[in-house]
């Protein structure tokens, strides 16, 4: 459920809410005119909103991304799209994963683009469409995920030019890129990609090719191709850190994370040293301390490793929240709903204080209510 609401948390009654997600439009409409400004003329930008627009809300994130220079969306699958459609009935919605024969009805009848690498698709599109139906076709880069390969490519758009009713307008391709590791190899794969398309260019006139996602443009800019596919980078999330230490490398100026997670305390209590708290008496307190307890747990997102800070029996994790920018270290595990917070040193911390959490944004609970600032 997310939750459309513009406000600012300094107003939020304390009784208000016990957790949510706070997400600033303002930031990630920046963040969308950042990347605009390092594309080449011509190259669009399409704004990735899978998995929920990666847990901000894909309705809002769509919306504020359209309305800041983005060309067009993607998702990953047809359900995602078709939810999508409702709500942006003139949006240019992609799909980046292929999608199955049967699929192509509620495809066509949200007049979504998908993206193929089956001929038996292509023939399933072309007998329910009417007209030159657009779709992509994906070409394997060595992910392994999907996609034609290289090898046999020429042969299959051979075979997907003799269907009328379905067209193909771009050629995509996904790497295996790890910035710092396989850059050589990125710029292997990236020219065979372009070789054929250039290929299926003589074939499909305006045929577009797309390969950038957030961390090829920041590390191989060069490689714009038609179309930037990005997602990370609009959440204010740098993929690579290669772009400090190559000259050919493309900072991307002025970005930040529009995401917050909140959670209150709902409970203070004195631990005394070496007293056991938690599951399983867990954790032993190493000195007397404070112990706040906020109501979000793993089923929230958060994570199950412990803190291991009071007692080290492996290399272990160590997980904190953030009260006026002071760390609170959990104590423990946290649980299913609960987690404890060591908040000895932060005397502020009191019941219905609001704690900012690390959480992954995909992770958290979509029941958790979104704030829209």
């Amino acid at each position: 459920m997310s939750l459309s609401v513009a406000m600012n948390t300094r107003r939020l009654p304390r009784h208000h809410m016990l957790k949510w997600i706070e997400i600033d439009l303002k930031i990630l409409k920046n963040n969308v005119r950042a990347v605009k400004r390092v594309l080449k003329p011509g190259v669009k930008l399409m704004a990735v909103v899978k998995a929920d627009g990666y847990g901000h809300g894909a309705e809002a994130v769509s919306r504020a991304a359209l309305s800041s220079g983005a060309d067009c969306l993607g998702v990953l699958t047809a359900d995602e799209g078709s939810i999508l459609r409702q709500a942006l009935p003139n949006a240019e919605i992609n799909l980046l994963a292929p999608s199955l024969p049967e699929e192509t009805r509620a495809i066509i009848k949200n007049r979504l683009i998908p993206t193929t690498d089956s001929l038996a698709f292509i023939k399933a599109l072309n007998r329910r469409a009417r007209g030159a139906y657009p779709y992509h076709i994906d070409i394997d880069s060595g992910l392994g995920r999907w996609g034609v390969s290289p090898g046999k490519f020429e042969a299959f758009l051979k075979t997907a030019a003799g269907f009328s009713g379905a067209r193909p307008v771009a050629l995509s391709t996904h790497l295996a890129y790890a910035p710092r590791t396989n850059m050589t190899e990125a710029e292997e794969k990236l020219a065979v990609f372009k070789r054929l398309g250039l290929k299926a260019k003589t074939i499909f006139a305006g045929l577009k090719l797309h390969a950038a996602n957030s961390a090829l443009l920041c590390d191989l800019p060069h490689w714009q191709l038609d179309m930037a596919r990005i997602g990370n980078l609009i959440y204010g999330i740098y993929p690579t850190d290669v772009y400090r230490e190559k000259a050919k490398g493309t900072p991307i100026i002025g970005l930040a994370r529009p995401w917050r997670f909140y959670s209150r305390i709902i409970s203070i209590r004195k631990v005394k040293k070496d007293e056991d708290i938690g599951y399983s008496s867990a954790y032993a307190a190493s000195k007397n301390m404070t112990i706040a307890t906020i109501p979000a747990g793993y089923s929230d997102g958060l994570s199950m490793e412990p803190a291991e800070r009071s007692i080290k029996i492996t290399a272990g994790f160590v997980y904190w929240g953030l009260i006026n920018g002071k760390k609170a270290f959990f104590a423990g595990k946290c649980g299913i709903a609960h987690s404890l917070l060591d908040v000895t040193n932060i005397p502020e911390a009191k019941v219905g204080t609001p704690v900012s959490l690390h959480v992954r944004r995909t992770a958290a609970n979509a029941r958790i209510p979104r704030i829209y600032k």
